[in-house]
C-alpha cells in the first residue's frame, strides 16, 4: 500500500522549487508596486491637497481683502451721506440767520411799527408792505418784522372805512403772508396767485400771480430732483408767462435756468443765468448771496456743457469759455462758503470744476482736484472724473515710458473709484446729466461705471 502511494507521488525537482520562488517573488513584486501605487497616491493627494488649500487660502485671502475693501467703501458712503444730512442742516440754520439777521437790520422799522397806530400813519406804509410781498415772491423772503408791515397794512385795509389797497395788492399781500406764515393751506396759497394770475386787469398784477405759480411749481419740482415732467415744464411755462407781462427778475431766471440746465438745454439755460446775472448787477443791493452764487453756479455749469457738446454760441473760444467758467465756479464756491455753507456744500461746486480739466485734456490736474473732493466726501460725479483722468494718464505713462509704480497707481485708483461707485445710488450718478457735461467718447466708461444702474432700472 505504501509502496503504491510512494510510486504515485511525484518528486519534487529543484525546478518545482525555483518555480515556486519565481512566484513568491512575483507576488512580493506586485505587492511593492502595489504599495508604491499607493503611496505614489497618496503623495500625489498630499500634494493636491497642499496646492488646492494653497489657491483656497489665497482666494479666501483676496475675499477678505475684497470685503475689508467694501467695509471701508461702505463706511465711506456712509459718512458721506451724514455729511450731507449736516450741510442739509447747516443750509436750514444758515436761512434762519439770515432771517434774523434782517430783522435785527430792520430793528428800527419795528420801532416804527410799534408807535404807528393812526390810520394815516399805518397808511404810509403801504408801498413799503406792496413791495415787501412782491419780494417774497421773487427769492427775498420775508422775516418777523417785514411780515408785521403786511399784516398790518392788510388789517388796515379790512378794517378801515376807506381801502388802502387795490384788489390785486390785497390778494398779493395775502399770498404772501399765507406762504410765509406756513399756517394756511398750500393750495389756498396757489389759489391765491391763480386769482392774481386769471382775474386781474393789470398785467403787472397778473406777472405776479404767474411768479408766485412759479414759486409754488420750483418748490415741488425740487423735492422731485427738477424733473421735467415733476414740475420743472411748469415752472419755465409759469416763469415765460410773467415774462411776456413784463416781469423779468433773476430769481424767475434763475428757476427758469435750473430747470432747463436740468433737462439738457444748456443753451437756454445758460442764456437764462446770463440774463439773471446781468439784472444782478444793475441791482445788487436787493440780490441775496443764494441767488449770486445761484447764478454764478449755473452759468459756469452751462459753459461747460455748451463746451463739452460743442455747442458753443457761434464766435465763442472754447478755451475762453472754460476759464469763464472756472471762474464762475470760483466765485461761486466762495459765496458758498461766505454764507456758511461747510467744506462739504462748497464741495458741491468745486466738483463740477474736475470736468474742465477733463475737456482741457489736464489729468495730472484732474487728479489732484479729485483728490481733493473725494477727501472730503465721495461725490458720484467727482469719481467718475476721477476714474477717467486715470485712465487717461495710465495711457501717457506707458507713452512716455514711466516706471511700472506709476502705471499701477492709476490702475488701483480706476479700480477703487469703480467699487465706490458700483455701490452708490443712481440717483447720485444721475448718468443723463453727467454726460452733458463729459465728451461724448466717454460714454462707454460711464456706462460701464453705472452698469448698476441699468440693471437695476431693467433698461435695455
Amino acid at each position: 500500500m505504501s509502496t503504491e502511494n510512494e510510486t504515485g507521488r511525484s518528486p519534487v525537482t529543484s525546478l518545482d522549487l525555483l518555480m515556486e520562488l519565481q512566484g513568491e517573488q512575483q507576488s512580493f513584486r506586485f505587492l511593492v508596486r502595489a504599495l508604491a501605487a499607493l503611496l505614489a497616491t497618496a503623495a500625489v493627494i498630499a500634494v493636491g491637497s497642499v496646492i488646492y488649500f494653497y489657491f483656497e487660502l489665497q482666494g479666501l485671502r483676496a475675499e477678505y481683502v475684497r470685503q475689508a475693501q467694501l467695509n471701508e467703501v461702505n463706511l465711506r458712503i456712509v459718512a458721506g451721506e451724514a455729511s450731507r444730512q449736516r450741510e442739509s442742516t447747516q443750509a436750514q440754520l444758515v436761512a434762519i440767520r439770515e432771517e434774523n439777521e434782517a430783522a435785527r437790520r430792520q430793528a428800527e422799522l419795528s420801532r416804527e411799527l410799534q408807535q404807528a397806530g393812526s390810520p394815516g400813519q399805518i397808511a404810509s406804509y403801504k408801498d413799503r408792505a406792496v413791495s415787501i410781498a412782491r419780494g417774497h415772491i421773487l427769492g427775498k423772503t420775508m422775516n418777523e418784522v417785514t411780515s408785521q408791515v403786511v399784516a398790518m397794512v392788510l388789517r388796515a385795509d379790512q378794517a378801515g372805512s376807506v381801502s388802502l389797497l387795490t384788489n390785486g395788492e390785497r390778494v398779493l399781500l395775502q399770498a404772501a403772508l399765507d406762504d410765509w406764515g406756513g399756517q394756511v393751506e398750500s393750495a389756498t396759497v396757489r389759489s391765491e396767485f391763480q386769482t392774481l394770475l386769471d382775474d386781474s386787469n393789470g398785467l403787472a398784477d397778473q406777472g405776479v400771480g404767474a411768479a408766485g405759480l412759479a414759486m409754488l411749481e420750483y418748490r415741488k419740482a425740487n423735492g422731485n430732483s427738477l424733473g421735467w415732467n415733476r414740475g420743472c415744464s411748469t415752472v419755465v411755462d409759469y416763469v415765460n408767462q410773467a415774462a411776456a407781462r413784463g416781469l423779468n427778475e433773476p430769481m424767475l431766471l434763475l428757476w427758469k435756468g435750473q430747470c432747463l440746465r436740468k433737462r439738457g438745454d444748456a443753451l437756454l439755460a445758460y442764456e437764462a443765468f446770463s440774463q439773471a446775472a446781468k439784472l444782478m448787477e444793475t441791482d445788487p443791493e436787493d440780490i441775496t448771496l443764494e441767488q449770486s452764487q445761484m447764478a454764478h453756479h449755473g452759468v459756469g455749469t452751462t459753459l461747460i456743457a455748451l463746451a463739452a457738446q460743442s455747442q458753443l454760441p457761434e464766435g465763442q473760444d472754447r478755451n475762453l469759455a472754460l476759464q469763464e467758467a472756472l471762474s464762475e465756479l470760483r466765485t461761486a464756491a466762495k459765496i458758498r462758503a461766505d454764507r456758511g455753507s461747510t467744506r462739504v456744500g462748497v464741495a458741491y461746486t468745486e466738483e463740477n470744476m474736475g470736468f474742465i480739466y477733463i475737456l482741457e485734456q489736464d489729468w495730472p490736474a484732474a487728479l489732484s482736484h479729485t483728490e481733493n473732493i473725494d477727501n472730503i466726501l465721495p461725490l458720484a460725479w467727482n469719481l467718475t472724473v476721477r476714474n477717467i483722468a486715470a485712465r487717461e494718464n495710465e495711457q501717457a505713462l506707458k507713452r512716455a515710458g514711466t516706471s511700472r509704480e506709476a502705471v499701477q497707481e492709476m490702475r488701483r485708483i480706476q479700480n477703487d473709484t469703480a467699487m465706490v461707485l458700483s455701490l452708490m445710488d443712481c440717483g447720485q450718478i444721475d448718468k443723463a446729466e453727467l454726460m452733458r457735461l463729459l465728451p461724448q467718447t466717454y460714454s462707454d466708461e460711464v456706462d460701464e461705471l453705472a452698469a448698476h444702474c441699468l440693471v437695476e432700472s431693467g433698461g435695455i
